[in-house]
């Protein structure tokens, strides 16, 4: 399916897809989940496939006011 509507191989698909990485930042106020930046091979393969641009941020989370 992914071959067929990218019109590349999986192999090539996967390895530009192995390029998106979730990080997850901390400081001293809370943690914030954040992916990497899309790249124009990313955005290309997601709009072949009919998916969405993932969020950019995910998770925010605040530590509590002592």
């Amino acid at each position: 399916m992914i071959e067929n509507a990218t019109g590349d191989t999986w192999r090539n698909t996967r390895h530009e897809l192995d390029g998106l990485a979730l990080v997850t930042l901390g400081t001293a106020h809370g943690t914030v989940a954040q992916r990497s930046a899309l790249t124009t091979g990313h955005k290309t393969i997601l709009t072949a496939l009919g998916l969405p641009e993932p969020a950019r941020y995910f998770d925010f989370t605040t530590t509590a006011a002592s």
